[in-house]
């Protein structure tokens, strides 16, 4: 009897951690004719191979080769192994599936994305001119408070000295714009300029710490280093605020 009792609970354990694993930690591969990516297809866009071949530059970040990468979703599943590339022209991710190039038309049901040593995640942000808008930025700076590179471009054509050996007198070409945003929590991105002014209006929340850390440190908060180590130094303030929260909470 004790016999089939310890089975029993054995058993039943073994089915839970079964249970459990599948409902969170679920994986799927970017090969083959696995469901979330053609949940995606579904969704997605197929875009000529190469239609910037006129034009001098490149969209595609970090480059023009697709990397292979980690697609994480917001229902704790990923995907492993999709070719993945930036292109900043659209503001898409772009991935890979046989010959197809696709493009995800819901964004916003991925967390985040990994590909080349790099983390891109989807969110809306305050531009420093026009209306509110959402994209893609790589994190530099991970936590409850991040720092957010933007890459954007446009097309732009510039006139050229007039040539009996050329086929035209101009020439069209990227011409990519960089910022860089902080976002906290779940708010939107907020524009930053690379200024200490700007920066601790932004991390309003601990400023007289924020002052003591940049004195101390000597930082002048012009390179993406000192940031991020403000930053993080930052998080840090925030843990160790909420912590002291939660213990003013607990019941005597």
């Amino acid at each position: 009897m004790k016999k089939i009792l310890l089975f029993q609970v054995i058993w039943t354990g073994f089915l839970i951690l079964s249970l459990c694993q599948t409902a969170i930690g679920q994986i799927y591969s970017g090969t083959g004719n696995n469901p979330k990516l053609i949940q995606y297809m579904r969704r997605s866009m197929i875009k000529g191979v190469n239609p910037y071949g006129e034009i001098e530059g490149s969209p595609y970040y970090p480059g023009p080769e697709f990397v292979s990468g980690t697609i994480y979703h917001r229902d704790s599943t990923k995907t492993i192994n999709v070719p993945l590339r930036l292109n900043h022209f659209i503001d898409e991710i772009e991935f890979k599936h046989g010959e197809n190039i696709m493009m995800f038309v819901r964004p916003d049901e991925i967390d985040h994305l990994e590909f080349g040593h790099l983390t891109f995640i989807y969110s809306g942000f305050a531009p420093p001119i026009g209306k509110p808008d959402i994209g893609f930025f790589e994190v530099m700076a991970k936590g409850y408070c991040k720092l957010l590179y933007r890459r954007s471009s446009e097309i732009k054509r510039e006139d050229l000295p007039v040539s009996n050996f050329s086929g035209g007198n101009y020439r069209d070409y990227f011409r990519i714009t960089e910022e860089y945003y902080i976002k906290k929590g779940n708010e939107p991105a907020e524009y930053i300029r690379k200024s200490k002014r700007k920066i601790l209006k932004t991390l309003s929340d601990h400023t007289k710490e924020l002052e003591e850390y940049i004195d101390k440190n000597g930082l002048t908060l012009k390179t993406n280093e000192e940031i991020i180590d403000l930053i993080y130094y930052f998080n840090a303030l925030k843990a160790k605020e909420e912590k002291q929260v939660s213990r003013e909470t607990l019941p005597d």
